[in-house]
């Protein structure tokens, strides 16, 4: 039972202090310098998550070059074209011939 009430009570927790920030600042216009910050959050969060996938393993901190080298290309793509898609099309079968050559 006490596993249950921790449980929820982290769950209550958590969603007010989600909920807390749509009551506080709701209706009210954010500073400019505050959008051009958030502008770039999910974007540093994405490239946060990738670089923790692919430069950790085991806590070790490795560079693998298939990976990696499809990780620029699609970058490059991204870029270049502005399509996220494109990126996909052109890092996927990158790092699948490198993995076939063995790298």
């Amino acid at each position: 039972m006490n596993a249950w009430v921790a449980i929820v009570a982290i769950g209550l927790g958590t969603y007010l202090m989600r909920v807390s920030m749509f009551l506080v600042v709701g209706e009210r216009e954010l500073p400019v310098w505050v959008m051009r910050c958030l502008d770039v959050v999910g974007p540093a969060a994405v490239a946060a998550i990738v670089a923790s996938m692919l430069f950790l393993h085991d806590g070790a901190v490795e560079a693998p070059i298939a990976p990696t080298l499809a990780v620029l290309v699609g970058f490059l793509v991204v870029r270049r074209t502005g399509n996220v898609l494109h990126a996909f099309a052109a890092g996927l079968p990158t790092f699948w011939l490198l993995t076939a050559v063995g790298l």
